[in-house]
């Protein structure tokens, strides 16, 4: 059945209420995939969990749904903060995807020494997430927060965890850095950050800020340096695995 998100403002979802789908959906619905009215649809908006909808109304610019059952109520788990640094479009993109696929509950992005990337289009990477959660049955879209310089993030936050994957670390210089699946065995906490650094890495000073935070977890991923895109999937993998939803 096809999915759709309702991000729009509407009232509280209960049976029987109307609501008036926007014109991207609409056309989606009428002119793609050619429903007609008493075809249904499954709806949700990231707070009354996920229901299902009755086309009431089949117009060329505007279709009505009409509620009929809740068929799951709303996931009360919430996800890892993702923040993670710019870096090229197609790879941050893939990012969003397979986060918003892999239960992250938050995504910031993030500016740092060596991030090389222009211009974000952020309402794009809403949109990715946004597709992402309808076809895989989640029911809530992670929030994706505008870029801000790590400096200012970490300054702005304190966090239960913060794990950091620390590609350049030394036991020489750095002392001990866990693997992640070892750091992730420390008893669960409420608000977890998973951070990911840009093509090269942390330089040496904001490595050093992090360091000295008291909620910072560096780990490693394993013996060969991994692309960002790469390392994101897989600590996000790990997480949900360790301590995640996949138990």
């Amino acid at each position: 059945m096809i999915r759709l998100y309702i991000s729009e403002p509407t009232p509280a979802f209960t049976e029987g209420l109307t609501i008036v789908l926007n014109p991207d959906q609409s056309r989606y619905l009428a002119a793609v995939m050619r429903l007609s009215v008493d075809d249904t649809v499954s709806i949700f908006n990231g707070r009354d969990g996920e229901w299902t909808a009755r086309l009431s109304e089949v117009g060329k610019k505007s279709v009505k749904l009409e509620l009929t059952e809740q068929t799951k109520p709303q996931s009360t788990g919430q996800g890892p903060i993702l923040a993670v640094a710019l870096i090229k479009r197609s790879a941050l993109e893939y990012i969003i995807e397979k986060a918003t696929e892999l239960g992250v509950g938050t995504i910031q992005l993030l500016t740092t020494r060596r991030t090389n990337a222009g211009h974000t289009n952020v309402e794009r990477l809403v949109s990715i997430a946004k597709e992402s959660a309808e076809q895989t049955e989640r029911l809530d879209v992670p929030e994706i927060l505008a870029p801000v310089k790590l400096d200012r993030f970490l300054e702005a936050n304190a966090f239960d965890r913060l794990i950091f994957g620390d590609e350049n670390s030394t036991h020489e210089t750095d002392g001990e850095t866990l693997p992640l699946l070892e750091a992730l065995k420390a008893p669960p906490v409420e608000r977890t950050v998973i951070l990911i650094g840009p093509e090269g890495g942390f330089d040496d000073e904001e490595r050093r800020t992090l360091r000295n935070r008291p909620d910072c977890v560096p780990v490693n991923l394993g013996p060969r340096i991994l692309r960002a895109d790469t390392a994101a999937i897989s600590a996000l993998t790990l997480y949900q695995a360790a301590v995640g939803d996949w138990r």
